[in-house]
């Protein structure tokens, strides 16, 4: 007679611990850090934006009248962005609210929190992505323009050219080439358009991130550079990352950011994070830029019309770019 093991018998219960495990990246420093700009009042919000005049000392003859005026305002112009709208829907059915599922509590309230994270990240996503603004016209929603159609020396259309950003505040130097100094010939032109030193947030993808951990790191013999860190072997630590750079022209505080440049694309085989992504950055000072909630993201259910409950969490905003002129940007196309 055969003896019973765990492999010939029936009936062995189940052992599934209660842990239920996502990993997807959720960190949404843009919109988590951007200042929460007035509430928008319509579809469309704007704002103005004005330069000063070239310096000038020809000098005044005594005694001489006043002759020429100048329009002061003869340079503002008003630019905007469009509002947004995100929404993510659920539905749970009778019979899977009823029935006791490992890890997790309630099917309801797991699919309400789902939907509220999956919301934050396309919002960050569509705040560094190219997307340009777009009316609603009954066939295509509302979309508000990101950072990385703001920041550009030759668009938008829409914004004078006084108030785009400058080319050399733009990089798209491959990453295996890029240098400090060219990163710090950005930094520079973005000083000579503010005129003052600013503390800067950079919102960098990981590989721009790791390129300018690298800066002034001694690498061998042969590739030593003209800086070197020396650690206390004793410490059994190695310290290879650079969060805080701090530049002529500015502080400048280094966040990762897996959501600059994102396209959302079927076709898109490995998911939304790319190589452009991963080499994207914005540099952001955040007096220029701000982000204003028309809806604050809130959860609606609907009348459960037999199958189930259900419903949706929304929210609408908007992007504001306060003057393109004093940001800058890494895009580099290798």
């Amino acid at each position: 007679m055969a003896e019973a093991t765990t492999y010939n018998i029936a009936g062995i219960a189940e052992d599934v611990t209660p842990f239920l495990t996502i990993l997807e990246p959720e960190e949404t420093p843009m919109l988590s850090s951007f200042d929460k700009t007035p509430r928008p009042h319509n579809t469309y919000q704007e704002w103005q934006v004005d330069n000063l005049q070239t310096p000038s000392f020809p000098g005044v003859l005594d005694g001489s009248d006043v002759t020429v005026f100048n329009n002061k305002a003869a340079n503002r112009q008003r630019i905007g962005n469009y509002i947004q709208w995100w929404r993510q829907s659920w539905m749970v059915s009778r019979i899977t609210e009823a029935v006791e599922i490992y890890g997790v509590a309630s099917e309801v309230a797991n699919a309400k929190e789902k939907c509220m994270r999956e919301l934050k990240r396309s919002i960050e996503a569509t705040i560094g992505s190219d997307q340009d603004r777009q009316a609603d016209n009954g066939t295509v929603p509302y979309l508000t323009r990101g950072l990385g159609t703001w920041i550009q020396s030759s668009a938008p259309a829409d914004v004078n050219a006084a108030f785009r950003t400058p080319a050399n505040s733009l990089n798209n130097t491959a990453m295996a080439s890029l240098t400090e100094d060219l990163t710090n010939q950005v930094f520079q032109s973005q000083y000579e358009a503010v005129g003052s030193r600013r503390h800067l947030n950079f919102y960098a993808g990981p590989t721009l991130k790791r390129t300018i951990s690298k800066f002034q790191r001694q690498e061998g013999t042969t590739t030593a550079k003209s800086y070197m860190v020396t650690q206390d072997a004793t410490e059994h630590e190695i310290d290879l990352r650079v969060d805080l750079y701090e530049s002529d022209f500015g502080t400048i505080e280094i966040h990762s950011d897996l959501f600059n440049g994102v396209v959302t694309d079927a076709s898109i085989a490995n998911g939304f994070i790319t190589t452009t992504s991963r080499e994207r950055g914005y540099v952001v000072n955040p007096e220029l830029v701000g982000f204003g909630y028309m809806i604050g993201m809130e959860s609606v259910e609907l009348p459960d019309q037999g199958g189930g409950r259900r419903g949706f969490v929304h929210c609408v905003g908007v992007l504001i770019c306060k003057n393109p002129k004093g940001l800058a940007k890494f895009y580099a196309t290798s």
